[in-house]
């Protein structure tokens, strides 16, 4: 019998284009993952809301890791597979809400006291035009990234000095700051490595075996979950530039970048 296989993927710059988040490059490497019945994790910094949306696009049915590792989502449908009960009160539209950091309520309210002290802004004190302007998202996609649960993206408009302290500042609250492609984003102590590890614990019980692990990612939000898997791969930017690390010297570099490397990565990885 064939070593069961899970997919953990980053999205922006990653399965998605950077600039126009297009992915049909990527439709021969996931039709041959449905065709094996290899389940396809997205993980993202993005919001429930906006990867339920590309979930549906891509045809997607298992779990959702959103806002950087800070929430998990776990179709119902799921959660008896993977070892897990449910709670009625974390149920919604068929989704077990599952939080590993703080809401978005406890973030903001010390993001706005250091406000005061540095000088940068969030998602939090943007219009929809704002965050389209910064992201190159429509306006509706732009309306649905801004709905975060348990983190917030910030501009950051001081100097690296103050960016330090903030983190340390931050830091005794509970809280970190994880660069990510466009934006710094401020989230609980936990990360896609955290949930990552997760998720292969609980398809190691679905499939009674651990599974060979497999993770895509193009920036630095994307290590933990990098050196989190048995076969990292690593999608170069568009100026040939790709993200380097000396735990990840066995990763494989994908030769292009966007869904086309990411295209090229999975269908040499599944068939290693």
């Amino acid at each position: 019998m064939s070593t069961p296989m899970v997919v953990f993927t980053d999205l922006d710059g990653t399965l998605l284009n950077h600039d126009d988040y297009d992915w049909s490059a990527a439709k021969p490497a996931l039709a041959a993952l449905k065709q094996r019945k290899v389940p396809l994790v997205l993980v993202s910094s993005k919001t429930d809301v906006e990867m339920l949306e590309l979930r549906r696009a891509l045809g997607n049915t298992d779990p959702l890791v959103c806002e950087n590792g800070s929430l998990l989502l776990i179709p119902e449908n799921l959660l008896e597979a993977l070892g897990l009960s449910a709670d009625s009160r974390l149920i919604s539209d068929g989704y077990h809400y599952e939080y590993r950091g703080l809401s978005r309520e406890q973030i903001l309210t010390l993001l706005n006291e250091l406000k005061a002290d540095y000088r940068f802004t969030g998602f939090a004190w943007m219009t929809d035009e704002d965050i389209a302007q910064h992201t190159g998202l429509t306006l509706e996609a732009a309306r649905l990234a801004s709905q975060r649960k348990a983190s917030e993206p910030i501009v950051w408009r001081d100097t690296p000095e103050a960016l330090a302290e903030f983190t340390e500042r931050l830091t005794r609250h509970n809280l970190r700051v994880v660069k990510g492609g466009r934006f710094y984003h401020v989230m609980g102590q936990c990360d896609k490595g955290d949930a990552v590890r997760y998720l292969q614990k609980r398809y190691e019980h679905h499939f009674g075996a651990a599974p060979f692990s497999i993770a895509l990612g193009d920036s630095p939000n994307d290590l933990d979950m990098l050196k989190a898997v048995d076969a990292p791969a690593i999608i170069p930017h568009s100026d040939g530039s790709h993200l380097e690390d000396p735990a990840l010297k066995r990763a494989f570099i994908a030769p292009k970048e966007g869904a086309a490397g990411w295209n090229t990565a999975v269908l040499t990885l599944i068939d290693q």
